[in-house]
């Protein structure tokens, strides 16, 4: 361990970059951004506005979570 100034440095966790998991968290996400689309506009054609904005906001955090899966997988196939 690394002291420094009398406590330790703080270290970030290892990064996961294993191909194999990035693919599933890929397909995980695409699927549950779909599922989370078609549920919203289902609440829309009940007019339940509240709970298809939560599935919106649902929708756009795993959108953006398996954009950054497919980022990884990009970045790992450039570095080989």
């Amino acid at each position: 361990m690394k002291y420094e100034n009398g406590g330790l440095k703080n270290q970030l966790a290892p990064r996961n970059d294993n191909p194999r998991f990035n693919k599933v968290l890929l397909i995980i996400n695409a699927v549950l951004f779909l599922c989370c689309l078609v549920t919203s506009f289902l609440y829309l054609h009940y007019q339940d506005y509240e709970l298809s904005l939560c599935m919106l906001l649902v929708a756009l955090f795993t959108a953006g979570n398996a954009f950054s899966a497919w980022k990884r997988l990009r970045r790992a196939k450039r570095q080989k």
